[in-house]
């Protein structure tokens, strides 16, 4: 098996782990052991070693290296956090979610679909590779919520940098990881159900639900934004004398104008409205297919900015973003985009997090793979190429980007 290629190897230093060998993290390991119900031999095979030295490590004559940890981890269906320190796995007490209607609640499943995604990030952390944390905007205060909702979107735009205009809802996601140190993904989720945030102070995760609706995903993920950068999702306990139903409410609100803002600007908009001339239902679709909004959203925030009138508003968005589509001349860009988003995508920090340390040795292919929803033979061939293989394909044929690349964009 060939070694992972040097452009690799040269974008992520190795780590230093220090290994841990303690009583309590043997006793711990002893447990999974345990629990498996295999021999000794057999769980030493199971995660790459030689039964003598895992009898030695078992001992504390010898320290188990940090991917013998995650796979130890993998086999008890724990956390190298657990084996490490005996913290049991998190539990999502609070979460700000989005649903399709009003009245619906978010189902416990909702939950389980955001530990999943905390499950991998404690395994990364384990192994000593934790998510960058940039310090978020501060809130304004204020009792209007659609004020602070849009002043909030407006310094997130600051610290983004770049006009979301023209961005695919993936390409936000990863703009918007970067800047505030999110994990973002599009993935199943209970029906009903079309976001979640929750910031636990470790990590700050968005998920978003799979539809071929693209531009109703892509206002969630603003909106789920919205709920991090308010601090609505922070794990902590609601206060009693609050009652959930108005809390949601008021959350909801300035969320929802903080995506108005974040998706379109103000001041953006009303000089691109301007510049149209005289508003009619033609000039809308173009507006929406613009900034890539439904054509019900935009006329929304058209009204909400007074460009438009009440019963405007209400005749025009009736209109589909697939009509908006038709009149930009661009059809196939609406499908694909909505398939896209359909199909659903993976966090591209967390997988560059997960490839780091694969690279490093620190976890196995496996992580990698709950990560990025790939199968694990297909990642190990990208990451180690068979050379055999590779020599019988023509030059002109040859991939021109790396293991890593092809990872990221399947």
């Amino acid at each position: 098996m060939a070694t992972t290629p040097d452009r690799i190897v040269a974008i992520f230093a190795t780590l230093d782990y220090g290994g841990v060998m303690t009583d309590s993290l043997n006793a711990r390991v002893r447990q999974v052991l345990d629990s498996v119900g295999d021999s000794q031999a057999e769980f030493a095979r199971r995660i790459g070693v030689s039964a003598d030295k895992l009898s030695k490590s078992l001992k504390g004559t010898r320290r188990f290296t940090s991917l013998e940890l995650a796979l130890i981890a993998e086999q008890g269906h724990t956390t190298v956090d657990w084996l490490l320190h005996g913290t049991e796995p998190r539990k999502a007490t609070a979460l700000a979610a989005r649903t399709s209607a009003r009245g619906v609640a978010a189902p416990d499943d909702s939950k389980a679909a955001a530990l999943r995604y905390a499950e991998s990030i404690d395994a990364l952390a384990g192994a000593g590779h934790r998510l960058d944390l940039p310090k978020l905007p501060l809130l304004p205060g204020g009792s209007d919520l659609i004020a602070q909702g849009s002043r909030l979107a407006e310094d997130a735009a600051a610290m983004i940098g770049l006009s979301p205009r023209g961005v695919t809802v993936r390409g936000l996601a990863e703009q918007w990881e970067d800047a505030f140190g999110l994990v973002a993904a599009a993935t199943d989720l209970p029906d009903g159900l079309d976001g979640l945030s929750w910031d636990t102070g470790d990590f700050r995760l968005v998920l978003v639900a799979r539809t071929d609706r693209w531009t109703r995903q892509r206002f969630t993920l603003a909106h789920e934004l919205g709920h991090i950068l308010a601090g609505d999702a922070i794990d902590r306990p609601l206060t009693e004398h609050v009652a959930p139903s108005v809390d949601q409410n008021q959350a909801e609100i300035r969320a929802n104008a903080f995506a108005a803002e974040l998706l379109m600007p103000q001041t953006e908009l009303t000089h691109s409205a301007r510049s149209l001339g005289s508003l009619d239902q033609k000039a809308l679709l173009s507006l929406s297919w613009d900034y890539q909004v439904s054509p019900s959203a935009m006329a929304t925030r058209l009204r909400t900015l007074g460009i438009i009138s009440d019963e405007q508003r209400r005749s025009w968005s009736a209109s589909t973003t697939r009509t908006a589509a038709e009149h930009a001349g661009d059809p196939g860009r609406h499908m694909r985009y909505a398939q896209q988003a359909g199909d659903g995508w993976y966090s591209a920090g967390l997988a560059k997090l997960a490839i780091s340390a694969y690279v490093r040795g620190d976890i196995s292919i496996r992580l990698v793979a709950t990560v990025t929803g790939l199968d694990s033979d297909r990642l190990l061939d990208l990451f180690h190429p068979d050379p055999e293989a590779q020599n019988g394909i023509p030059q002109h044929d040859a991939p021109t980007t790396s293991p890593a690349e092809l990872a990221f964009f399947p």
